[in-house]
């Protein structure tokens, strides 16, 4: 009788545990949980921004009134804002001299526009078709970040030879060589 009282008072407590929570749990403050930041908006590639400006100027939209669209479209799509290239955009639609317009959109962002800005502005020196200019400057621009991407690569390789090689040599030593060479001493010695 004794063993099933105290086989009901432990079961009485591990609900009320359950159901209240430890003591001094209802004396401690309820803090609000941190809520992560949210990343910052990805910016856009001038590949991808070069792309859908040739597909706009091939929809019939002048390049300016294109231009807009994009970044409409770009901040619609939750990408970042681009405030240097909507301020050119701006000042091309409103009657900027569009040389002008263009060329200091090329010096911009330590020139990250500049494969944007070139095809545009041969585009209004010229008269030569803008999808066509841009389409091969988003490849053209694509070619370039996939070397820079196997350069860096091949330069990584070269650069971990040398860590690398000091790990692994004291290791082949102590495993490869030394083992080998007591067993001879001990033979020769032995």
């Amino acid at each position: 009788m004794n063993g099933g009282w105290l086989v009901g008072v432990l079961i009485a407590a591990a609900v009320l545990l359950a159901t209240t929570g430890p003591p001094g749990r209802r004396a401690r403050l309820k803090l609000p949980r941190r809520r992560r930041p949210e990343p910052a908006p990805t910016r856009a590639g001038v590949p991808f921004v070069c792309d859908l400006l040739a597909a706009a100027t091939l929809a019939g939209a002048t390049p300016a009134a294109a231009l807009n669209a994009v970044l409409d479209a770009l901040v619609h799509a939750g990408l970042a804002e681009e405030p240097e290239l909507r301020r050119a955009a701006t000042r091309w639609a409103f009657g900027g001299d569009a040389e002008q317009v263009l060329a200091e959109l090329a010096e911009v962002d330590a020139g990250r526009w500049r494969s944007l800005a070139d095809p545009l502005l041969l585009s209004v020196r010229t008269g030569a078709p803008v999808a066509e200019l841009l389409s091969s400057a988003a490849s053209s621009a694509r070619s370039r970040r996939r070397w820079d991407a196997e350069a860096a690569a091949a330069a990584l390789s070269a650069s971990l030879v040398l860590p690398l090689g000091l790990c692994t040599l004291p290791a082949f030593l102590l495993l490869g060589v030394v083992p080998v060479v007591i067993s001879l001493a001990r033979g020769v010695l032995g």
